[in-house]
């Protein structure tokens, strides 16, 4: 038994440190690099921030007591800020494509505003069972549920897949446009009207490329709890027969793996990212290199040139 608790718990714990640590660095870069410190890495560091949450308190509550109480609110909790913070780069997304001059403006006042709403909101949603002790059997307690299926995931993503829709007809629209005004013969009189669309053109490519990073990222995380989804709905219903013995194990895990990807998504996908990631390795390799080359020190101080004589 101890042996098999173990082997559960394990991969656990390698998972939740591997969560952290990829994390922090995600963090570490938007820090690092001036490039990086945009409206849209702000969401992604706030995103990093709800997974580092997931590896620094959940998995551990998890591997200690998975029946315990907590586990219930801070699963709750880190799935309401992951769906909003998913939200909130979604509408970033889609009026940095739809509505480029209103976006600087927008999100120049109310960046600070949505990213603070984004954490406050689902933290007092997932805290309010505390109110009727999170008896499962009341009557608010199952009406607390639905109304989380349906308005805190249900409704969101709805309108992320709806917004993402929007986002990539314009982008098809626009590229279009672009290839109609290239193959225009008269050139002295389409040239500013072309030379316009290519570049509007070349935006929105930029921006729809992030916006299948968040779409991709997006995707995972509705794969990966949608079996403690389902739980949820089964248990709200009092039908716990429908769920299988072995569906709680693999929802914990596609919970775990859905939260460890993202980062590598970040890294590889987002062309900043991956740049940055490439400057930060290479700058540690340089300054490892540097530090080799160095003279050995004399007395607790660097040794100095010395003049080569002949005796």
């Amino acid at each position: 038994m101890a042996y098999a608790t173990a082997l559960y718990d394990l991969p656990s714990a390698i998972i939740g440190v591997l969560i952290i640590v990829e994390n922090i660095i995600v963090c570490y870069i938007v820090y690092r690099f001036r490039s990086l410190r945009t409206w849209t890495n702000g969401f992604i560091a706030s995103l990093a921030v709800s997974d580092i949450l997931f590896g620094a308190i959940l998995v551990p509550f998890h591997i200690i007591d998975e029946t315990a109480p907590a586990n219930g609110y801070l699963i709750a909790m880190v799935l309401l800020v992951n769906i909003t913070n998913l939200l909130s780069t979604t509408f970033d997304r889609y009026l940095a494509v739809l509505k480029p001059f209103v976006y600087v403006t927008f999100m120049g006042k109310s960046f600070r505003r949505i990213v603070i709403t984004a954490w406050v909101l689902p933290i007092v949603i997932s805290l309010l069972p505390l109110l009727w002790h999170a008896n499962p059997m009341t009557t608010i307690h199952t009406v607390y549920l639905f109304f989380v299926l349906i308005l805190g995931i249900l409704i969101p993503y709805v309108l992320i897949i709806l917004a993402y829709i929007r986002i990539f007809r314009e982008v098809i629209k626009q590229v279009q446009k672009v290839a109609k005004l290239c193959g225009g013969r008269d050139r002295h009189t389409l040239r500013k009207r072309r030379d316009a669309a290519i570049n509007e053109g070349k935006r929105l490519a930029t921006e729809a490329k992030v916006a299948k990073v968040f779409a991709v990222i997006t995707a995972i995380f509705v794969v990966g709890w949608m079996p403690l989804v389902y739980m949820t709905i089964v248990g709200a219903l009092h039908k716990m027969e429908l769920i299988p013995s072995s569906l709680p194990i693999i929802a914990w895990y596609t919970l775990c793996f859905s939260t460890l990807i993202n980062a590598p998504i970040y890294a590889y996908f987002k062309s900043d990212f991956r740049s940055s990631f490439k400057k930060l390795f290479i700058c540690r390799k340089e300054e490892r290199l540097l530090r080799s080359l160095e003279f050995p020190k004399e007395n607790g101080e660097p040794a100095r040139n010395k003049q080569l004589t002949v005796s």
